[in-house]
């Protein structure tokens, strides 16, 4: 009997399961005739290509998203009559989006082609033509992805879907895919046969309906993986191709003819709508650490949220499992990527004066950071520790840096450091420098010169960033205010254990005063900053609009050069009409020549400039450089130009404070302070109601976290003690309690004191906490009797004493 193959394909649409698959397959005699399975992409060792793909499923999974976004764009300028790799087709994403979605007459503007400033409304509309559904298992559902794009014909589905390495894209300016094979990293996570679901139809409206009439068909195919047979020395991906097919293995995939099918999702029902044309993509049992409601704030939207935080266009996340308390929940959820909800939701998550951006350039490639400072415990709700400073390209992830990256010991920011969030976007990064900072997965930063520049700049813009540092310091002491407690008997005690033992002092303090920021001293007065959206004036700090800056700078040193004006904070990062910029050099009367390495970031009035001069540039000689800032409101830019003689390198002396710089203002402001210094660190007691916040179990002992202070050289720490210690409460059933709880604190504290004097050369500061941690969890169990037992072999001192 023949089969019906629409029937056939709706039955593989529905199943939830790859055994269900696997089944109806075997039923219908396809499953075990191996000439039906041709090798995905032609190649019998595709298993090298598609196995060295993501290691992450929810960035494997976003590959799929970004596809479907490709193939919309892609339909959208074919019915437009414009061919795809034409001169005349949109440069990049966000010029296609503006100019096929929005269908703005401007689409070069900077403003258009970006769905934050769309309404809910038109994400929501837009939403539905990408959709994403889990059905099946709630440990391992099946994911389904369908989208109104182009589509593809039966015959060109072995050169589109199930190509491997080939060009399909890489001529096609305004779409993310490039390489052909992102595509086939979700494979690995489709439970154990990594079993996937391809149906497609050609929009009717980009055919010529007088060529072949099956090109107006949908069809289907299965991608499984084989196990090794017949002497194959790995897997082998392949997709069902009967038609036509032989010993060969190079049949045709199954198609049939047909107006409609029943694909898309409403709510909670995954096929309740038609599609017309377009693409499914069925992922069964596919493996992701997350196993709740995709919509709840640690489902799947939540995670894809980090991997596509500024998508091109927004989806339609759909949760069709059945959960306890469904009826009080929401089964669909358009998605619009991280930075938009943050910023619809930022009154509520997100501290005042944020987001902040910065523009940033390493070997002439120009970035934009933009930093979110997340108020007490609302970036949970948002990252992981994984995600602290998050790269992208088109608004996709290409990698990312933990939030251990503000621990660095060039940037100290301990306090913040899972409350910040730092994104770079590397759109405008030429191929090259793309290639040398990414893999090729698109899912981590490679090893290269170039990425080690960039963390290196990046430390930089992070660590002389006015506003994180005044971040730094409120949280630092939001942390610690309500923890004040009276630190005299500690103080005294390490006091005089430093005195019997003066080398143990210099060893572990060297001598040196490190902050308390509760005993202050006056440090003038800042005020309260409200900048323009359009300034009035951006000049050298101290100098008349237009005058010139005359000075020094040291041959091989980074040059910092001031600037006041009175734009606001993200004048040049703002997606509304940002402010531009240009940085150039020349030497005498030469031509001026574009800068390579720099950093420019506008805060409360003053905008810091740091750049690297020229190395060709000698000891003697004497370069111009010009700043010129415009915008969309001004005619003429501000024009600022400085002489800067290059004097030979000198060593600085270290310890010197640095004062913060207040914004210009004739209003004197309100007095703000500056920590002075203390000789001991701070040691607070952490109880068991504050245990999740420090990550603390009833083993834990110690935590350290640097504290803000006014000289880098000097590292600070606040110790936090764990007053729910296990081995600490079993000893205090056998004794004083007060003095063993005193001693436990006194020498838990020393130990990691030298944990931290012997990991001083450690660049990353996670590891300097992470061996505290280790090393004080470790000793907290012997700590005390080791002590009693110490005491005990001198007669003439007791243990109280």
């Amino acid at each position: 009997m023949e089969l019906n193959l629409k029937n056939l394909c709706l039955s593989l649409v529905r199943a939830d399961d790859e055994d269900t698959v696997k089944k109806i397959l075997e039923d219908c005699g396809i499953w075990d005739e191996p000439n039906f399975w041709r090798d995905l992409g032609d190649n019998e060792n595709n298993y090298s290509i598609i196995g060295a793909q993501q290691a992450d499923p929810v960035a494997a999974l976003v590959e799929k998203l970004v596809n479907s976004v490709d193939a919309r764009l892609t339909n959208e300028c074919l019915l437009s009559g414009i061919r795809p790799d034409a001169s005349e087709a949109p440069p990049n994403i966000r010029w296609a989006v503006a100019q096929f979605i929005e269908g703005s007459p401007h689409p070069e503007r900077e403003t258009n082609g970006r769905i934050e400033n769309w309404t809910r409304e038109q994400r929501r509309d837009n939403a539905q033509k990408i959709s994403l559904a889990a059905t099946g298992s709630k440990s391992n559902p099946c994911i389904t992805i369908v989208d109104e794009g182009e589509g593809q014909t039966p015959c060109s589905v072995p050169n589109t879907f199930m190509s491997l390495n080939e060009s399909n894209k890489l001529r096609i300016p305004f779409v993310q895919g490039k390489f052909n094979m992102g595509g086939t990293g979700a494979l690995r996570f489709c439970g154990d046969r990594q079993i996937q679901l391809i149906v497609t139809r050609r929009n009717p409206a980009l055919l010529d309906h007088h060529e072949n009439l099956e090109d107006n068909m949908w069809s289907f195919t299965v991608v499984r993986r084989d196990d090794p047979q017949h002497g194959e020395r790995s897997s082998v991906f392949r997709y069902l191709a009967p038609i036509g097919a032989d010993s060969s293995r190079k049949g045709n995939v199954l198609r049939f003819d047909a107006e409609r099918l029943r694909l898309r999702p409403a709510g909670n029902r995954p096929y309740a709508l038609d599609a017309e044309y377009g693409s499914l993509v069925k992922l069964y049992n596919y493996k992701y650490k997350g196993q709740s409601h995709i919509l709840l704030p640690d489902g799947l939207a939540r995670a894809s949220d980090v991997r596509l935080p500024n998508p091109a266009l927004p989806f339609m996340f759909h949760e069709c499992r059945s959960y306890s308390g469904d009826s009080e929940r929401s089964f669909e959820n358009p998605n619009t990527g991280l930075l938009v909800r943050l910023e619809d939701d930022k009154a509520g998550n997100i501290e005042d004066g944020f987001p902040d951006d910065a523009t940033l350039a390493v070997h002439g490639q120009k970035m934009k950071v933009r930093f979110y400072g997340f108020k007490k415990g609302k970036a949970k709700s948002y990252l992981t520790k994984s995600e602290g400073v998050i790269f992208t390209v088109n608004g996709q992830t290409q990698g990312v840096l933990p939030s251990r990256f503000f621990t660095r010991k060039r940037i100290g920011f301990d306090a913040i450091a899972s409350s910040l969030l730092a994104c770079v976007d590397c759109s405008n990064l030429d191929r090259r420098a793309q290639e040398e900072l990414f893999m090729n997965t698109r899912e981590s930063l490679a090893e290269s010169e170039f990425r080690f520049d960039v963390e290196r700049a990046l430390e930089k813009l992070v660590r002389d960033h006015p506003g994180l540092r005044e971040f730094h310091n409120r949280r630092h002491e939001e942390n610690i205010k309500e923890k004040i407690e009276d630190n005299t008997s500690f103080e005294e005690a390490l006091k005089k254990v430093m005195q019997r033992s003066p080398t143990l002092a210099a060893l572990l303090l060297g001598g040196q005063r490190i902050s308390d920021p509760f005993k202050t001293k006056d440090a003038g007065a800042t005020t309260e900053y409200n900048g323009k959206e359009f300034p009035t004036y951006f000049r050298f700090r101290g100098l008349k609009s237009g005058e010139m800056l005359i000075r020094s700078a040291e041959h091989g040193r980074t040059t910092r050069i001031r600037f006041e004006t009175d734009a606001e904070n993200n004048y040049f990062g703002r997606p509304k009409e940002p402010g531009i910029f240009s940085l150039t050099c020349c030497e005498s009367m030469g031509t001026f020549i574009p800068l390579t390495d720099y950093s420019l970031n506008p805060y409360n009035g003053i905008a810091t400039l740091n750049v690297e001069l020229p190395a060709m540039l000698g000891v003697g000689s004497v370069a111009t450089l010009k700043l010129e800032v415009s915008d969309n409101n001004r005619l003429e830019p501000f024009i600022n130009e400085a002489q800067i003689e290059i004097v030979p390198f000198a060593e600085r002396n270290s310890g010197k404070t640095r004062r913060r710089q207040n914004p210009p203002s004739e209003d004197k402001g309100t007095n703000h302070k500056t920590p002075t210094s203390l000789a001991i660190p701070n040691t607070y007691w952490v109880h068991e109601h504050e245990w999740e916040e420090h990550e603390f179990s009833k083993e834990s002992a110690l935590r350290a976290q640097r504290c803000p202070t006014d000289d880098q050289d000097i590292q600070a720490y606040d110790l936090f003690v764990n007053a729910g210690n296990i081995h600490l409460l079993r000893e205090m059933k056998h004794g004083n309690a007060e003095i063993i709880k005193e001693q436990f604190r006194i020498g838990i504290a020393l130990v990691a004191l030298a944990v931290i004097h012997f990991c001083k050369e450690e660049d990353d500061g996670e590891t300097i906490q992470k061996n505290v941690k280790l090393t004080c969890d470790a000793v907290a169990m012997m700590l005390i009797p080791l002590m009693n037992a110490l005491n005990a072999l001198d007669a003439k001192e007791s243990i109280s004493e």
